[in-house]
């Protein structure tokens, strides 16, 4: 058997006659099936890198594309794809037109960052998060799917870019905006950019005003900074950043108002994504550990708190960065006797309970200065906190004594100053309701109160007879398990982790059979039934957004 052609037509000392042999006897050695073989071809990535006869040295190209182990970037695949097939001198037209320019606008710290530009690029316009390591692939099929030319693809990525540069730069059409994008620079929460440059066209197109930029990019200032404080994980945010625009766009023939949309969409977030309450942000503003947070967050937190909304500012991020201006305990990390004789007999629990929160932290520029001298000394002393400048020590300036009592009188002021600082938003939209809506697994929704209609697995729809959450459940399961039993077994015998008695091998109450030896947990509610799915699909390995679930709104099971 061979596999390709007769072996007479066959160069004996030819390197890809040489190579073909190779992989023809393995393949043949193997006994894989067409399809296996097909499969994988598929994931086979050939790149064609054209070359000028006089002026290139192929060989130089080759080593300093691979020395070192150093693969092609994302964007160096996807330039090749977009630029290889055309002729010569049109490559050097569009390279010189889009292409360079893209790298400039994304370009930071002397370093392009065109591949982490194109992934939240293609996010926003797939609603998906691809791994940075696929985004070529994903850009690829992308391109395909929409059948786009090579200039309408690299028009479309230019003006994104140009956005792109104005984010990173803080320097779009409006200095207030300019201001929130410098602050939101400084969290250092990327995970926004795939919101943030779809509202830049919608913008700069004319479809909202800076004003409403102003307003929605301060609603998003809010709920990242809340969370943070909150010690929430802002990681699980790519899904929703990723659909947040597309997802206000459903409903602006609904409103005139689009920051109220926006708005609404953020506050109607639920579980891992919630916005945090004041409340919840209050709490965690006075109880946090502050003092060893990131040092990002530091520089964020006390430039802001500093100078709040004046224009009269302190560069504090700056004077932080170049040690000029440090964070100063005001009870000292380690207490003298005069310290332990003017906090009282409870001194060890009142500095256990206050050592690193907010309330005993401030500015100076005189750090080494203070030390762990009695309150009195660092208040008075030449450079104390009597004569500092910042406007965090105004509050220590009118105390006489430094005990639990001023503690929690600063902590209930800086509370109210973050109330202000990192308002919870309104909103009075409401949408209409619409009869039938699509979520991903990977979508936050405990879906308590919807009926299911149908759902669709891997791009296969399926139909519900009953149109039951059980019926859905275990259907998808049975699939799961025709799809490759072996996860399922394994867990079943023992590996079980979070679906920890959900899956067993033997009839039971409440258990429904799935398939010969496999019987399913389904006595339970939907909030359970969708995060035991979520777990079932991360021990697979399959994107969770690979199932799509059409609910009827509004009316329960």
């Amino acid at each position: 058997m061979r596999l390709f052609g007769p072996e007479s037509g066959y160069i004996e000392n030819s390197n890809q006659t040489t190579n073909f042999q190779f992989f023809q006897d393995e393949i043949l050695k193997q006994r894989i099936s067409v399809d296996d073989l097909w499969e994988a071809i598929q994931h086979l990535i050939v790149i064609d890198i054209s070359l000028r006869r006089d002026e290139d040295n192929a060989q130089l190209i080759f080593e300093s594309l691979n020395s070192t182990g150093v693969d092609l970037t994302e964007a160096d695949k996807i330039r090749n794809f977009v630029l290889m097939n055309l002729p010569a001198d049109r490559q050097e037209e569009y390279y010189n037109k889009y292409w360079h320019p893209i790298e400039l606008d994304t370009e930071e710290g002397n370093e392009y960052h065109v591949s982490e530009f194109i992934r939240n690029y293609l996010i926003f316009k797939l609603k998906k998060v691809p791994a940075m390591n696929k985004v070529y692939q994903v850009f690829k099929r992308f391109i395909e799917q929409k059948k786009m030319t090579t200039e309408s693809v690299l028009q479309d990525l230019f003006k994104y870019a140009g956005y792109e540069k104005q984010i990173r730069s803080a320097q779009s059409p409006s200095d207030k905006v300019n201001v929130l994008l410098k602050r939101l620079a400084v969290l250092e929460v990327n995970v926004t950019r795939p919101f943030i440059l779809p509202l830049f066209d919608y913008w700069q197109e004319g479809n909202i005003t800076s004003d409403e930029v102003v307003a929605v990019l301060g609603s998003i200032e809010s709920y990242i900074f809340r969370r943070l404080i909150c010690g929430m994980q802002n990681n699980s945010l790519n899904k929703l950043f990723a659909t947040l625009f597309s997802d206000s766009l459903k409903y602006v023939d609904q409103s005139d108002n689009y920051v109220d949309i926006i708005n609404y969409l953020l506050l109607s977030k639920a579980e891992v994504s919630h916005f945090p309450t004041d409340d919840e942000f209050a709490e965690s503003i006075e109880t946090r550990d502050a003092y060893n947070m990131r040092q990002q967050t530091k520089y964020y937190i006390f430039d802001r708190l500093e100078n709040q909304d004046s224009l009269e500012r302190v560069n504090v991020i700056s004077g932080m960065q170049n040690n000029q201006f440090t964070i100063e305990h005001i009870m000292p990390q380690t207490l003298s006797s005069a310290w332990k004789k003017e906090l009282g007999d409870d001194y060890q629990a009142i500095y256990d309970r206050w050592d690193n929160r907010l309330a005993n932290l401030t500015l100076t520029a005189y750090n080494s200065s203070y030390s762990n001298k009695s309150f009195h000394e660092k208040k008075t002393a030449e450079n104390g906190f009597d004569h500092s400048g910042f406007r965090l020590n105004d509050f220590v300036k009118g105390c006489d004594q430094w005990t639990e009592k001023e503690l929690i009188e600063r902590s209930e002021l800086l509370k109210q100053t973050a109330l202000k600082l990192w308002p919870m938003p309104s909103s009075n939209f409401q949408p209409k309701v619409v009869e039938n809506e699509v979520y991903g697994l990977d979508d936050d929704n405990n879906y308590a109160n919807v009926k299911i209609a149908s759902y669709s697995l891997m791009n296969t729809p399926y139909k519900l007879s009953k149109r039951t959450w059980k019926e859905m459940y275990i259907g998808v399961v049975r699939a799961l398990y025709e799809l490759d039993p072996a996860p399922m077994r394994q867990l079943i015998a023992g590996d079980r982790t979070k679906l920890e008695k959900v899956l067993i091998d033997h009839p039971e109450n409440g258990f429904s059979q799935v398939a010969d030896g496999v019987y399913l947990y389904t006595s339970t509610d939907n909030w359970n039934k969708i995060h035991k799915l979520r777990d079932l699909f991360d021990f697979y390995g399959i994107d969770q957004s690979e199932l799509q679930i059409e609910v009827v709104s509004g009316k329960k099971e």
